[in-house]
């Protein structure tokens, strides 16, 4: 049987699959009869369902091991609670698997993205508009010296662009948003004072996640592949966004001793960083005070929503199809209309 990805999987037909399985916990029926809920995924897509106690599969997916991969034999059973997997035969992968086109790679959900072009197109647009000689050295400084994590880091543990090459397509697609209204407000208001700093919302905008590099770490047993890191846990990455652009201007000082970033750009910069998400509750220690940072937290916020809405939809396809709306059990805690029946519309 030719080998499937999970996003492959047809309803009610066998298939085979490489998976990771990645975490089992055990639960309680209302009638006090233990089960469990297990989760396997490829870098297509994540299942989460129940075992029962009397299925036949309970007793051996106590020997199941988290952070594993099995080749697997099952059948895709979609319901009004979501997506099951029926598993007639499970082993865990050998050697010879590769040549069927296993990779451990494949527990880990990339980016449809080429990382290394977003790299490219990132420092391309930072060079087209950033003015300021010192503050484009730091972004690019930052950005060449810590590339190789850049390229495979997650911008979030789950709610949005949560995969490897995540922080580049997410830092993307804010600092284009954020140009662009730039130049649109900068054209609305020609005389403000002091006027919008295009540099600086180009900067802030590439930088305002970094720190996602010290706050999240690759874990296969984590759900979406990454996990908090303890400093993640207890500073968080707007502060460690901040520490990645002092300690650079450090470095840079420490390289060539006539370097020398002016301190009120470097202010604002640290200001756009610490001021992203706006809001204490969402972790901000200072809300919006410059027109730069304001922007960044709007394309912030646009992309992080249109990436969940979007996750929703395309997942609401796979599982429930017919349904005109989803349910309420997604990130945005909210339904989210998907159309009107044909035999309704018509």
């Amino acid at each position: 049987m030719a080998i499937q990805k999970l996003n492959q999987f047809i309803d009610n037909v066998p298939s085979d699959a490489f998976v990771l399985f990645v975490s089992r916990d055990q639960y309680l029926t209302r009638d006090k009869k233990p089960y469990w809920r297990v989760t396997f995924r490829d870098e297509t897509r994540e299942l989460t369902f129940p075992i029962w106690e009397n299925s036949p599969q309970a007793a051996a997916c106590k020997t199941w091991v988290p952070g594993s991969f099995y080749k697997i034999r099952a059948t895709l059973r979609t319901t009004q609670y979501g997506a099951n997997l029926d598993i007639q035969r499970i082993r865990p992968v050998r050697d010879e698997d590769q040549a069927e086109g296993f990779n451990p790679q494949m527990g880990v959900t990339s980016t449809a993205f080429d990382p290394e072009e977003m790299f490219a197109e990132i420092l391309q647009i930072l060079k087209q508009n950033i003015a300021d000689a010192a503050l484009l050295r730091l972004v690019e400084h930052i950005y060449t010296t810590h590339q190789a994590e850049i390229l495979a880091a997650s911008a979030a543990a789950g709610k949005h662009h949560a995969m490897a090459g995540g922080l580049l397509e997410h830092s993307r697609n804010v600092l284009t948003t954020a140009l662009w209204l730039a130049e649109r407000y900068t054209h609305l208001y020609p005389t403000m004072e002091p006027p919008l700093d295009k540099g600086l919302v180009a900067a802030g905008a590439a930088l305002h996640d970094i720190g996602k590099l010290r706050e999240l770490r690759a874990s296969l047993t984590a759900p979406n592949g990454f996990e908090y890191t303890p400093e993640g846990n207890l500073l968080g990455h707007i502060v460690m966004g901040r520490d990645y652009v002092r300690d650079a201007v450090a470095e840079l000082k420490q390289e060539d001793p006539e370097y020398q970033l002016e301190p009120e750009t470097q202010l604002r910069l640290e200001h756009a960083i610490l001021s992203h998400q706006r809001l204490p509750e969402w972790g901000s220690p200072k809300t919006n005070m410059t027109p730069e940072a304001l922007l960044i937290h709007y394309a912030d916020d646009i992309d992080a929503k249109y990436c969940i809405m979007a996750q929703i939809l395309t997942e609401a396809a796979k599982t429930t199809p017919d349904a005109e709306c989803t349910d309420t059990k997604n990130t945005l805690h909210q339904v989210v209309f998907r159309g009107m029946k044909k035999d309704k519309a018509d």
